[in-house]
């Protein structure tokens, strides 16, 4: 019996790589196609800790964002999720109900109400970024060491322009 056919193997090598990457389409495919790889071959963990807590990628997001801008209003998640206010106002009082974040009053709106993680959301964040991290690095520790040393060098250059970058919805300095 034979073994079943692979797919042949794309290599991208260091000369091929600024030709690929010519536009913002292209980079976004490569992007994709890498946490494609990445995901197939890690994510166990990090899918088994949402699961238990029932959680939806939307609420992921929703967390993620709390953790890194603190509190938002529900219309601002809203923007960020892309989703109506009744969408986004349901979502939030699942999130309320697990736990993980919680409603207070905007002080200088007393109608309007705020969303903050709870401190049970902030370990439970902590953790999943935790245990991602190890999923992550185990699939790059199997990397040759120059691919690790040239990824690592990008990545640090990529985050620190990305740190730089407005969050969806903001407003750029000169307006746009």
């Amino acid at each position: 019996m034979r073994a079943p056919a692979r797919r042949p193997t794309t290599v991208r090598t260091r000369a091929s790589a600024p030709e690929v990457a010519k536009d913002s389409d292209q980079l976004g495919q490569l992007f994709g196609e890498m946490m494609a790889h990445l995901n197939r071959r890690s994510a166990g963990d990090t899918l088994q800790m949402m699961g238990e807590k029932g959680l939806s990628m939307a609420q992921m997001v929703t967390l993620h964002s709390l953790a890194h801008l603190k509190v938002q209003s529900v219309s601002r998640i809203a923007e960020i999720l892309r989703l109506s206010l009744p969408a986004t106002s349901h979502l939030v009082d699942r999130l309320v109900r697990a736990g993980l974040v919680a409603r207070t009053e905007d002080p200088e709106d007393r109608r309007a109400k705020r969303v903050v993680m709870t401190p049970a959301g902030s370990v439970f964040i902590r953790k999943l970024e935790a245990a991602r991290t190890r999923e992550v690095a185990q699939v790059l520790n199997r990397l040759s060491p120059d691919a690790r040393t040239r990824l690592s060098d990008t990545l640090s250059l990529v985050i620190e322009e990305l740190a730089h970058l407005p969050m969806r919805g903001a407003k750029c300095s000169d307006g746009s």
